[in-house]
């Protein structure tokens, strides 16, 4: 069986930390990220959008259709702690244990990046920025909760951003969120 021996090869090159979302080719990892999110929009039945592809002219990384077959640009991105990675590799990993306003500073750093990319392809009616995160010591509870009430600045380009949790067994999904932005910007969560 050949493909034991493939499949332990990704295993050894996984890395260490938050490693639920990872896999070797990119736009792999990325298109299985937008089809969990769309699943679990669909489980709460609201998922505006269908048919994710990935989009070999990053960025955008995928591209989708809205409820009038309309193109989507989405864009995806990791929130994760690139010192615990890099100490993880060399076994020094300290857990980062995640305080809510370290969360969303790490947000607003992840679109300011993502605001500064040119966009291949198009037209696009919507714009869509998709955070995905695995970081064991986030409580997703509680952030979800901080994250409801809190409002984001409204980005020049995107249109909606939703952060995606890994998977959560006692709900039997991927939590996320549709974070609040608007042209009105909050300092503290309202």
């Amino acid at each position: 069986m050949p493909w034991i021996k493939d499949l332990i090869e990704v295993m050894k090159r996984q890395r260490k930390h938050a490693s639920f979302f990872e896999w070797p080719e990119k736009e792999i990892k990325e298109i299985g990220i937008v089809k969990l999110l769309f699943e679990s929009m669909q489980k709460k039945g609201i998922c505006p959008y269908h048919n994710p592809v990935s989009f070999k002219n990053d960025p955008p990384d995928c591209i989708a259709q809205d409820i009038n077959g309309n193109a989507v640009a989405i864009e995806v991105s990791e929130l994760v702690d690139f010192e615990t990675i890099c100490d993880a590799e060399h076994n020094k990993a300290k857990p980062k244990y995640w305080k809510n306003n370290e969360v969303i500073e790490h947000i607003e750093q992840i679109i300011y990046k993502k605001e500064q990319k040119k966009f291949n392809g198009g037209p696009y009616k919507h714009y869509v920025l998709l955070i995905f995160t695995d970081e064991p010591f986030i409580e997703t509870s509680d952030l979800l909760n901080t994250l409801i009430k809190y409002q984001f600045k409204k980005p020049r380009l995107f249109d909606e951003i939703y952060l995606l949790f890994s998977y959560d067994s006692w709900s039997k999904s991927y939590p996320y969120v549709n974070l609040n932005i608007s042209d009105n910007i909050s300092l503290v969560p309202t």
